[in-house]
């Protein structure tokens, strides 16, 4: 291991132990999630992976990523709100679910990233 990766791995480490600097991390994962998630639904995984490296463990990365995910489809919910679409969307009928699904699933496959890291 060269000197420039055990200093890489010592602030990593250092952001998953220290918990002002964990969720300061995770806020700010949380936040680049959304605004990728908002231009393609590749920036919900890696939302994800982003959320998911922050974490302990990889159980804790898993549910960072479902917790990232519920809040992409809060944040999807609300951005229906403001336009109005509400009932439109819940028209669709079971096909709601879809998209649904899509956010918490891919939010997952991006946070089992942990898993390799």
């Amino acid at each position: 291991m060269t000197e420039k990766q055990a200093e890489q791995t010592v602030r990593v480490r250092r952001i998953r132990t220290d918990p002002r600097i964990h969720w300061l991390a995770m806020i700010g994962a949380i936040a680049v999630g959304i605004a990728l998630s908002t231009l393609s639904w590749l920036g919900i995984v890696v939302g994800g992976a982003l959320v998911g490296l922050v974490a302990t463990s990889l159980s804790r990365a898993i549910l960072a990523g479902v917790g990232f995910g519920i809040i992409v489809i809060l944040a999807w919910g609300v951005w229906l709100a403001w336009g109005g679409a509400v009932g439109a969307v819940f028209g669709m009928g079971i096909f709601v679910v879809i998209p649904v699904a899509m956010a918490l699933g891919a939010a997952v496959l991006g946070s089992l990233v942990r898993g390799v890291v």
